[in-house]
């Protein structure tokens, strides 16, 4: 493409491969981003991009040029690698007609307007306190990892647990938060021209994602403490019936597809222990039930009287776990090689589960379902009551 008649086009056009790899490039695309063009052939399109629009391409613009073959103005800014000089263009594109596949694509500068430099300040304010969140959260899990490390007598458990931690932060954390952070900018960007019902379906996303990225949070924290030597919990008394049945409503609100059911012993005693952290455990068991069973199955909770406590049951109607799996499935990251590959997750909630339950003087357990007759797991816990009951 470069030194044809397509060098005197005031634009820049591209050709890009089917991943989007440059494969050709007109000397108008050179000036733009102030390099000549032979050096940025054969490396990715996002790459020339600000980290913003980098963000709002893989997010939005790649995925819409796929299903679609075309993607029309759209805003983003390019970075010069040499002054790191941005600037911002509107991107067209489209699907080659012909049977080696690939893209066209035409990037104009955009003349310098208020509206403009006020969304690019907007964007590197925002990418700013993400670099300073993200930071602060990093830094934050060094020093639970450095603290983790320290404490183990074995040297070799410490860095299988120091990597698989990492390993944890770096996919679990990034996909929500890079979800909620794209979301926001588009519609921060296109509020007032989007659809309204595609508007919702965002906010919904970003709720969605928000949620999940609390309660992954949450779990984090239990971890470091535990692993810390750090875990200390309250022990107040808990109406664990009415913690259950609030637990099983929002997650029946997430879960519609599942037949969520409440047995409740009447009479129960009370518990002893620290309620956030019981709705926590309950929460983590009912996730774990609807992660692995299928839609339109139901799950059970069944809570009784049990040896001077109370017993919670979740039972669902999955697979059923192996007796194999059994005896790992309250450790921290493991993950049964039945279901890696059927359902997402971090390998953290039932060991949290386990620590949180035992710090309250409890404990937890998983197994198949009751009948034998009927598929599925029960994963349960038992806390003490706070006055001795007699069982007869």
């Amino acid at each position: 493409m470069t030194g044809s008649a397509l060098d005197a086009v005031p634009a820049g056009i591209l050709s890009l491969a089917e991943d989007l790899t440059i494969t050709a490039a007109n000397r108008g695309m050179g000036e733009i981003v102030g390099r000549e063009p032979a050096t940025f052939i054969g490396r990715p399109f996002d790459a020339l991009l600000s980290m913003p629009a980098r963000i709002l391409f893989q997010t939005h613009v790649y995925p819409a040029l796929k299903a679609d073959g075309r993607v029309e103005e759209v805003f983003l800014t390019l970075k010069s690698e040499l002054d790191g000089v941005s600037t911002p263009v509107l991107l067209n594109a489209v699907r080659h007609d012909t049977t080696a596949g690939g893209y066209a694509a035409v990037l104009v500068r955009i003349q310098a307007r208020a509206r403009w430099e006020t969304d690019l300040l907007d964007a590197t304010r925002a990418l700013e306190l993400e670099r300073s969140a993200s930071q602060q959260l990093a830094t934050e899990l060094a020093g639970a990892a450095a603290d983790l490390a320290t404490r183990h007598a074995e040297e070799e458990r410490n860095h299988a647990f120091r990597d698989a931690f990492i390993g944890v932060v770096g996919h679990e954390l990034r996909t929500p938060i890079t979800t909620i952070y794209g979301m926001s900018q588009l519609l921060r960007r296109r509020f007032w021209t989007m659809d309204p019902t595609l508007v919702a379906q965002h906010l919904d996303d970003i709720s969605e994602e928000s949620d999940r990225l609390r309660r992954l949070t949450e779990d984090l924290l239990v971890l470091s403490r535990a692993e810390g030597r750090k875990l200390a919990v309250g022990d107040d008394p808990i109406l664990i019936a009415h913690v259950v049945r609030e637990a099983v409503e929002q997650e029946a609100a997430r879960a519609p597809d599942h037949a969520f059911s409440v047995d409740a012993a009447a009479a129960l005693p009370i518990v002893v222990g620290e309620e956030t952290y019981v709705e926590q455990v309950v929460r983590n068991l009912l996730t774990n039930a609807v992660k692995y069973s299928d839609a339109g199955t139901p799950i059970r909770v069944l809570v009784s009287t049990e040896d001077g406590g109370v017993a919670v049951r979740v039972i669902d109607a999955g697979p059923g776990v192996s007796p194999e799996a059994l005896e790992h499935l309250f450790e921290a990251f493991y993950r049964a090689p039945e279901v890696r590959r059927s359902a997402a997750g971090a390998g953290i909630g039932l060991f949290v589960s386990r620590e949180l339950v035992e710090a309250m003087g409890g404990r937890i357990w998983a197994a198949a379902a009751p009948r034998p007759s009927v598929k599925g797991s029960e994963f349960g816990f038992w806390l003490p009551a706070a006055v001795e009951v007699d069982d007869d």
